[in-house]
């Protein structure tokens, strides 16, 4: 089976939601144009900018509801254009006081895709689990303030394959990566907002090693180009999209938005990548309690 990807490689936002979700239909009406995609994947808080740098209680009044307007106009996309929208928003939690940097799987019906995580339970979308707080470089961040982590790694069964999704640091994770691929998943969706230079020279590097490590597709889309909140964060730009064997099968420009890539995902190659690569059958999870036991780091 073959899965036609679009990747937009989203550029600088305004403070205007309106204005966000008017230019989101914008680049969708731009990167479909003469070829209908399987699956259209924007980068991370693809509504607003990229706001995480002071503390301004301000920017909590741009989150939104899981069915608010952004992710009802997607919804209406989505059935419109009969493809699948990953779409990453500044949620606000059912709970008062709970936000979190999200990402929301609608199918080609405008419906949303449940995720379940691996204990059964099913949630509404991802929630970004592993929430950085970092000023080792200028500017910094402070997502902290900003999001609480999510519940756990979903995995999101489609007419696509099984599909898994990490947001921007992320990606840093191997427990994460290998967690989602012991779950199935053939296709792990990267939305990211990176601009820090250590994280841009070793993006596609370090997702080409995941992709190789898993056995799977991995679509990461990466800001691009200057935005300013409080101060000036150039995103590094340079989107991938890699096959399970490592391989790059379409890359993005560095530090430019609004771009967009396209890509064919042949599922079968993770079958192949399987009876090539024995990573999971020579695994040996007895020797690997340090990893999930934190009492024992160190001893």
């Amino acid at each position: 089976m073959a899965v036609d990807v679009l990747l937009i490689q989203n550029g600088a936002a305004t403070e205007d939601d309106d204005e966000n979700r008017r230019r989101l239909v914008e680049l969708l009406d731009r990167g479909t144009a003469g070829r209908q995609p399987d699956l259209v994947l924007f980068s991370e808080l693809a509504t607003t900018p990229y706001f995480c740098g002071a503390d301004d209680r301000r920017w909590f009044g741009h989150a939104e509801a899981l069915d608010g307007p952004s992710v009802r106009l997607m919804q209406d996309e989505a059935k419109r254009r009969q493809t699948y929208i990953l779409l990453p928003f500044y949620e606000r939690g059912r709970v008062p006081g709970e936000f979190y940097n999200s990402a929301v799987l609608i199918d080609a019906a405008g419906e949303l895709v449940p995720g379940i995580l691996p204990d059964g339970r099913r949630v509404d979308c991802y929630r970004k689990c592993h929430i950085p707080d970092t000023y080792s470089y200028e500017p910094g961040l402070n997502e902290r303030y900003y999001f609480k982590g999510g519940p756990g790694l979903p995995t999101f069964e489609t007419e696509l394959g099984r599909v898994g999704v990490l947001i921007c640091y992320e990606r840093s994770f191997p427990e994460a990566w290998r967690t989602l691929a012991l779950q199935g998943v053939q296709v792990v969706l990267c939305p990211v907002a990176a601009y820090g230079p250590a994280r841009a020279e070793s993006f596609v590097y370090e997702l080409r090693t995941a992709a190789h490590q898993n056995g799977v597709f991995v679509v990461a889309s990466n800001k691009g180009g200057p935005e300013t909140v409080e101060a000036e964060r150039v995103f590094g730009g340079d989107s991938v999209i890699v096959d399970p064997m490592g391989e790059v099968l379409a890359e993005g420009p560095k530090r430019e938005g609004p771009a967009f890539l396209r890509a064919s995902l042949e599922l079968d190659r993770c079958h192949e990548w399987a009876t090539r690569f024995h990573f999971f059958r020579d695994r040996r999870p007895e020797l690997y309690g340090p990893v999930v036991d934190q009492w024992n780091i160190g001893r």
